[in-house]
């Protein structure tokens, strides 16, 4: 066995897009299926992304001397976690097919809130790189 066969071939996930209820998957206007690539927790950008949110909630919750747990910062945060390290989309929404940006990708991840689910479980299962 070798260590360098357990580690990550790939520093980003690709998940594809399946209806919520019967699992199919989603295809754009053009057939292709609809997909939201996103950075894996162990790559550099997630890292970075994820320090940087931290550091501000550290460095917030120091100001204000709270040490209570706010819900709705920290829904917030994670949000913007899943924003920042969303790398690429191929996805039909509103008729179109729209360019990522912060503000577009936070008002399809509220009103489409069933994605972050499936880009959850696709993080979650991202040791699967270590299948042979």
């Amino acid at each position: 066995m070798d260590l360098k066969d357990l580690t990550p071939k790939t520093d980003e996930i690709v998940v594809t897009i399946k209806h919520p209820v019967s699992g199919e998957v989603l295809k754009n206007d053009d057939s292709s299926d609809m997909v939201i690539t996103v950075y894996a927790p162990h790559s550099k950008e997630y890292k970075k992304v994820q320090r940087d949110i931290v550091g501000k909630r550290l460095k917030a919750a120091q100001e204000s001397g709270s040490k209570d747990i706010d819900y709705e910062k920290l829904e917030e945060a994670t949000m913007d976690l899943l924003i920042r390290t969303t790398k690429s989309w191929d996805i039909t929404y509103d008729g179109n097919k729209p360019e990522l940006t912060e503000d577009k990708a936070r008002q399809i991840y509220d009103e489409v809130f069933w994605i972050k689910n499936q880009i959850d479980d696709a993080l979650n299962n991202s040791l699967d790189f270590m299948k042979a």
